[in-house]
């Protein structure tokens, strides 16, 4: 058991969070403040074009929100995508929450790899201000998401085989990220490719390891708080 928390350990830094990095108290709701993106205390949204319908507490302003955003899918930003995966967790439709966080992440790494940090600047500068608020989401809302995805490993590998499928098709992130200075774009595929290999590693631990997974949860009590959680299926096209 404690060779797969190591191999576990390995993949999450290499890749997703799979355990808690600080205690979750209640996990039908996320608490966290990234900021100047999202605090759940509000909630208080600023991602842009979607923050108000992101923020909205009437659900069905919020789920015309989440289909105008599936509409313009290919040109969101990570942090748009990280809220809109709080959000959803929170009223409930937590199985959608898990593909937005995973594409979430991945498009903030590919965001990562391809930005020339060289020319990034400092604190106040668009690349690493987004840089920064990549790794904050990552750490902070991971252990929530993954507490309830890790439930399922049978669907969440699908999440993650569909993210890796996805990841593959490079966005036009210089329209995207306009004031952020990334590398030479004849370097931007073999990253790419790197960073979406690199999945498989997950992938395989979630269908060959389903058993221990499910082992070590009920051992730190990660199942027992997370199970009971209620899924609403997100219908909106």
């Amino acid at each position: 058991m404690k060779k797969l928390l190591l191999a576990l350990c390995i993949i999450n830094l290499a890749w997703f969070s799979l355990d808690a990095i600080q205690p979750v108290s209640d996990p039908s709701h996320i608490d966290v403040y990234v900021t100047p993106y999202y605090n759940s205390k509000g909630p208080s949204v600023s991602v842009g074009r979607f923050s108000s319908g992101l923020a909205s507490a009437k659900e069905d302003e919020f789920l015309t929100t989440i289909a105008r955003m599936k509409k313009d899918w290919d040109q969101l930003t990570f942090p748009e995508l990280y809220v809109a995966a709080i959000r959803l967790y929170d009223l409930s439709y937590r199985k959608e929450a898990v593909y937005w966080f995973y594409s979430a992440q991945y498009r903030g790494r590919q965001f990562g790899r391809l930005l020339d940090q060289s020319k990034m600047g400092s604190i106040g500068s668009v690349g690493f201000e987004l840089l920064h608020a990549q790794n904050a989401f990552f750490q902070l809302v991971g252990p929530y998401i993954n507490g309830y995805a890790f439930g399922d490993t049978n669907g969440l590998a699908k999440v993650v085989e569909r993210v890796q499928k996805e990841g593959r098709r490079i966005p036009d992130l210089q329209t995207i990220y306009p004031n952020a200075t990334f590398r030479s774009k004849s370097e931007w595929r073999t990253a790419n490719t790197d960073l979406a290999d690199r999945m498989s590693e997950l992938i395989s631990m979630l269908k060959q390891k389903k058993d221990d997974i499910k082992r070590e949860r009920i051992q730190q009590g990660i199942e027992e708080k997370f199970s009971k959680l209620a899924n609403k299926e997100l219908t909106t096209q």
